[in-house]
């Protein structure tokens, strides 16, 4: 008999069962195609102690009940050459096929393997979704089914969960979708040294670079570096965060800066990586994510890889060294179509003088991006678009280059240009009382059956009552018009400033003309002013001022 599911939306939530490995499940075997998709004939080695779960009727077994998280279109029921059991889902070529699971359970940062029994003729492109609203961007990764050339074939995608996340989502299909067969999908967490394997093996398909340390390599670096190599109790993640244009997200989630520290560094704390972009976002505007998002997440390192004049970016350094006491990176940016050739003139453009100069003058490690991407595009004697996917946007193969060109400066230097003690330092101490010139203090306690209370005053005020406020990211409405290029999150103030007689509330912009006219609401305060986005604004009740150089 043959059952056609034309379309399936069972809930959102799904019931996840510890696997029960049956007698029929075929022996475990290394996949014959390693990498972040891997490609086997059998079910993949299990790592002891991995955490695995099972989807209910993940087999395709049985008719699927409501509340199991699945959403089907355009399924028939298959019974030739089943993989595992006794039937598997079947799509026919041209239809409208797609499938997806949601509520998988993850924890952000951990990798996880998700794998199933796949016959296919064709590639289909896939996502796999980080369920969270923790961050904005980085949530996302193109996950595609590939061309098994029609046999059955065991296939595994490895992924590390965004951070923050809490559950996750895959999808795969679309309209005139090739014929496809899928049974048995499963899912379980993936240890750190298996996603490595998987990562080289993707990596392997672009020829090796030469990663070795240069005298000067790390020397603006020290404290993260330090960091990296003393880990100190209570051991806590580094944070790494990747702000800038598309060209940041174009870098992609910072798999390349975890797996050279878990090369190089192995000792180091676990690497979270975030990022916020924008499109054609310029250190101008980053100087207002700087100051309203990152710098509040206390970062250990930063990197900055996006256009711009020498002197907004001297700004955005100025502003974060007065907040932040993170490592930054600045790198020039990749040769583009606009570019035409590699020659001295396009390596070497003037832009980048004035911002190397910024870069020295506030201590920053700068990489010579572009001229490292222009002499590996030289060695293998090739054009300019060999690392670029449109006119501007670097390929995953130009983003491994650029990637590797910023990691190579995470090398300890016998020279450093400044003191880690300067920037941070451990006061051990069971009574403290202390006048300093800075920016935070961390209190890090040990709780036990013998310990006592403790007493914290600022400025003679308990801390919890010290009136200290900060706003949260600005965050454009979903029904925003969309403008012709980019997005509308780009379309606001990057930042605004605190001011007096503070109320903590939740604040709007109502824009109120095509020329930049607003008018500020508070939900407490109510209507708090009129501006225009070209001139700095005060509301009447003094309590937020929004700059015109921090909007865009």
């Amino acid at each position: 008999m043959k059952t056609t599911l034309r379309r399936i939306h069972l809930g959102a939530t799904l019931a996840l069962l510890s696997v029960a490995h049956g007698e029929k499940m075929r022996p475990a075997e290394e996949p014959e195609e390693v990498g972040l998709v891997s490609i086997g004939a059998s079910y993949f080695p299990t790592p002891e102690g991995a955490k695995s779960f099972a989807l209910p009727n993940s087999g395709f077994e049985t008719s699927i009940k409501s509340g199991e998280g699945w959403v089907l279109s355009g399924w028939d029921e298959g019974t030739d050459e089943v993989p595992e059991g006794q039937t598997y889902l079947s799509g026919s070529r041209g239809a409208n096929l797609r499938i997806s699971v949601s509520g998988l359970p993850v924890v952000g940062g951990q990798p996880y393997l998700l794998s199933l029994w796949l016959r296919s003729n064709q590639a289909v492109r896939g996502t796999f979704s980080s369920e969270t609203e923790a961050i904005r961007y980085g949530k996302h990764v193109p996950l595609a089914l590939p061309d098994t050339n029609g046999a059955w074939k065991r296939v595994g995608f490895y992924v590390r969960a965004a951070p923050g996340a809490t559950s996750a989502r895959f999808s795969w299909g679309g309209n005139k979708s090739p014929a496809l067969a899928i049974d048995e999908i499963r899912f379980r967490k993936a240890s750190e040294a298996e996603f490595t394997k998987a990562y080289e093996g993707w990596r392997s398909q672009y020829p090796q670079r030469d990663l070795s340390a240069r005298p000067t390599d790390g020397r603006h670096l020290a404290l993260f570096l330090r960091k990296l190599t003393q880990p100190q109790e209570p051991a806590q993640p580094l944070l790494v965060y990747g702000i800038g244009s598309s060209y940041t997200n174009m870098l992609g989630n910072g798999e390349r800066l975890i797996q050279h520290v878990r090369e190089r560094f192995p000792q180091a704390p676990p690497i979270i990586y975030k990022k916020h972009v924008g499109s054609a976002v310029n250190y101008d505007f980053t100087r207002g994510w700087m100051r309203q998002l990152v710098a509040g997440q206390q970062p250990d390192l930063v990197i900055l890889y996006s256009g711009g004049e020498a002197e907004d970016l001297d700004r955005l350094l100025t502003d974060f060294r007065a907040r932040s006491t993170a490592d930054i990176i600045v790198a020039s940016l990749h040769l583009r179509e606009r570019d035409v050739e590699i020659s001295p003139e396009t390596i070497d453009n003037a832009q980048w003088d004035g911002i190397r100069e910024i870069a020295a003058k506030h201590g920053v490690e700068f990489v010579e991006n572009r001229r490292e991407q222009a002499a590996y595009l030289q060695d293998l004697g090739e054009p300019i678009d060999y690392l670029l996917k449109d006119a501007v946007h670097q390929s995953d193969h130009g983003a491994l280059v650029i990637n590797e060109n910023i990691v190579r400066h995470l090398s300890l230097n016998d020279n450093p240009a400044y003191d880690p003690a300067e920037r941070e330092r451990r006061i051990l101490t069971s009574d403290l009382e202390i006048t300093f010139t800075g920016n935070r203090i961390d209190l890090i306690a040990k709780t036990g059956p013998t310990g006592g209370t403790a007493d914290v005053f600022i400025n003679d005020i308990p801390a919890a009552e010290y009136p200290a406020f900060c706003t949260t990211l600005i965050i454009p409405g979903p029904q925003n018009h969309r403008p012709e290029r980019g997005s509308t999150s780009d379309r606001a103030p990057h930042a605004v400033e605190l001011g007096q007689n503070i109320v903590p509330q939740r604040w709007t912009i109502r824009m109120t003309s095509d020329t930049g006219d607003y008018e500020l609401m508070g939900s407490t305060t109510g209507k708090d002013g009129r501006g225009n986005s070209d001139r700095d604004f005060t509301s009447r009740s003094g309590q937020i001022t929004v700059r015109s150089d921090l909007w865009r």
